[in-house]
């Protein structure tokens, strides 16, 4: 039987993690904690308000923990919450905008960020840490965002020997500091931790040169716009697909009129709400496409691709060739170039040993599907957790041979997954790994994912499942899973 938590197991085990099972401190005053450092960011005020961010949502809230810096950039925040040594610090800075809602600015601070360290003194805030940072808030360890950071540096011919958090001011990283400072303060967005975390993603990839030289205005807004078009594409949600209402008079069969009796029921809102006496919505705007990327008509029978013309996203479809490559039920083995390293027996339970194919992880996968250049896109990835629930179509009422309704709109994916061995509710790959799960039972090298069901009553639930990585002694363990993958695209990229 593999580990599985539900979410309702999984709140129960958080909530435990606030028991009393603590050690009884009334007696004696709460131990304080200190971490200080310096702000060494280029053009900025040095005497600015510091702050351990807490609840990481990248700005300084009231109650935060928090000083202000002295002339030097100096600073110490003392507090009785041990976190501050393990949080972002963030330094607060004027962008010289006065927040209003016509100009579009959310705040007329920006904050530069370091990632938490575990250090008591010597943390550094700038440019470069806020690199880190952006990493580090997108799931990577510290360790993985200097290897990233490296790599990127390395394009441009810059080697940084050692941690480059122990070298955040090095002279041939002066212009991307300060580059990434002016960034920071063009965001309008407040969803600072996506934005930033995609700063450090491409600024390798903007036509302006982020290392060469210190940029203009024009330069460094417009990549902070391109930036906002990514937040846009990754966070426009689409309904639910529910177009039909319960009611009293019938409770095997939905009806499609609103019910006075039942007022507030989901088909009324939202893009989904009908018209009267049509069961027709607009939760999804879907559009097929054909082999270079072209947008089909409607009613086209064949296309190789689907364009969510709400989020911008495009995903791959699939066939039911079980000797295609991207068959629906077609099994890889986990791997994140990074993250997650394929645990060796689940590779062996891969489709590709029984076709005689090296196609075997995921990774693999997104190799060949980019190789391919399907739909004429080169930048084929797992999707996460938050862009795949968000093509679920919870109204779709068309049923696979197993008589259990499909979780996405059959017209465009009809060809879907039954999921794994061990779990047939129609799972497929995303990138959601989770860390703040816990269990004695744990695996050493293991992890925690997040299951999305997509199959009849299991549409839109959520189970943790324990997948084991290439750090797992598989002499002692057997598989953990296998599932096949749905690959997604960013449109106009």
């Amino acid at each position: 039987m593999k580990p599985q938590l539900t979410i309702l197991a999984i709140s129960l085990a958080l909530a435990g993690c606030g028991g009393s099972g603590g050690s009884d401190t009334s007696a004696s005053a709460a131990p304080t904690y200190t971490v200080s450092g310096t702000v060494t960011a280029q053009n900025v005020d040095l005497q600015s308000k510091v702050c351990a961010d807490i609840n990481q949502n990248y700005m300084c809230d009231s109650g935060e923990p928090s000083s202000t810096a002295n002339a030097n950039g100096e600073f110490s925040i003392t507090s009785t919450k041990k976190s501050i040594l393990s949080v972002p610090l963030l330094a607060q800075v004027d962008t010289g905008i006065a927040a209003n809602s016509t100009s579009g600015s959310a705040s007329s601070y920006a904050y530069i960020a370091a990632p938490g360290l575990q250090k008591n003194t010597g943390n550094e805030i700038n440019g470069i840490s806020s690199l880190l940072a952006g990493y580090v808030a997108d799931g990577l360890t510290i360790a993985e965002a200097n290897n990233k950071l490296k790599a990127q540096l390395a394009k441009s011919g810059i080697t940084i020997s050692g941690d480059i958090q122990d070298d955040l001011s090095a002279s041939e990283l002066a212009s991307l500091e300060q580059n990434v400072v002016s960034t920071i303060k063009a965001f309008k967005h407040s969803n600072r931790a996506f934005m930033l975390a995609q700063l450090s993603a491409k600024f390798d990839k903007s036509a302006a040169d982020y290392v060469g030289g210190v940029l203009d205005n024009d330069q460094v807004t417009a990549f902070a716009n391109f930036l906002e078009g990514e937040l846009k594409a990754a966070t426009a949600l689409n309904d639910t697909g529910v177009l039909r209402y319960f009611s009293d008079i019938d409770d095997t069969q939905d009806v499609v009129e609103p019910q006075s009796s039942f007022p507030g029921q989901d088909a009324e809102y939202g893009f989904d709400k009908t018209e009267l006496n049509a069961n027709t919505g607009n939760g999804f705007q879907f559009a097929k496409l054909d082999s270079n990327g072209q947008v089909l008509s409607d009613d086209a029978t064949q296309w190789a691709c689907v364009l969510d013309q709400r989020s911008g996203l495009i995903w791959e479809t699939k066939t039911d060739d079980e000797n295609s490559l991207q068959y629906k039920d077609r099994q890889f083995a986990l791997e994140l170039p990074g993250v997650v390293t394929p645990y060796d027996q689940d590779v062996d339970l891969a489709t590709c040993k029984t076709k005689g194919d090296a196609i075997c992880t995921t990774q693999d996968y997104v190799e060949h599907i980019n190789a391919i250049n399907l739909c004429g896109k080169s930048d084929w990835r797992l999707p996460t957790f938050h862009e795949f629930y968000n093509v679920l179509d919870f109204g779709e009422t068309e049923k696979n041979a197993g008589g259990k309704a499909y979780g996405l709109t059959y017209k465009y994916f009809p060809h879907q997954s039954v999921g794994g061995e061990y779990t047939e509710i129609g799972s497929v790959w995303n990138q959601s790994i989770i860390y703040n799960q816990y269990s004695n039972t744990a695996v050493d090298g293991g992890f925690y994912y997040n299951e999305i069901g997509t199959l009849g009553e299991d549409r839109g639930y959520i189970s943790a499942l324990e997948i084991y990585s290439g750090d797992v002694d598989s002499s002692d363990n057997s598989d953990s899973y296998q599932f096949p993958a749905r690959l997604v695209s960013l449109q106009g990229k």
